[in-house]
């Protein structure tokens, strides 16, 4: 009985400590077409640079070219993010912010979105009141 109860403590304990994930970050990276050709890079290659710690999406195509990376600690900044070292060739490494176009956190840019639509609504919300114009 003894055993059976340390077993099942043991489990819920593990349970807990591994079922839950914590709070992730994602980054959306947008790479300018020229400046890559610049560099003899692509954003597949930039993608290899955090394909090994990260969990990243590449999107190219028409448009300009991006890369999601989500991190999972939500600390990172941006600027922490724009200092990371991608590899451009086995001889060469850069910081991402010398390269990128541009670098967006995009949990900030869902609470910013967020505080707008409750602001929108909010303003909806009030009753208007009708003026009547009065002529003497």
């Amino acid at each position: 009985m003894k055993q059976l109860i340390y077993t099942l403590l043991f489990v819920c304990l593990t349970h807990l400590s591994i079922a839950k994930e914590g709070p992730q970050k994602t980054f959306l990276i947008i790479f300018d077409e020229a400046e890559l050709e610049l560099y003899q890079s692509s954003a597949q290659k930039m993608e290899l640079s955090f394909l090994d710690a990260f969990k990243t999406k590449v999107y190219v195509g028409n448009s300009e070219h991006a890369l999601f990376v989500t991190v999972p600690f939500s600390d990172w900044t941006v600027c922490e993010m724009g200092k990371s070292l991608v590899r451009l060739s086995d001889k060469s490494e850069i910081p991402l912010e010398s390269i990128a176009f541009r670098i967006i956190d995009m949990n900030e840019c869902q609470e910013n979105f967020q505080a707008l639509l409750s602001e929108s609504k909010d303003q909806g919300s009030q009753k208007k009141v009708a003026t009547i114009k009065l002529s003497l």
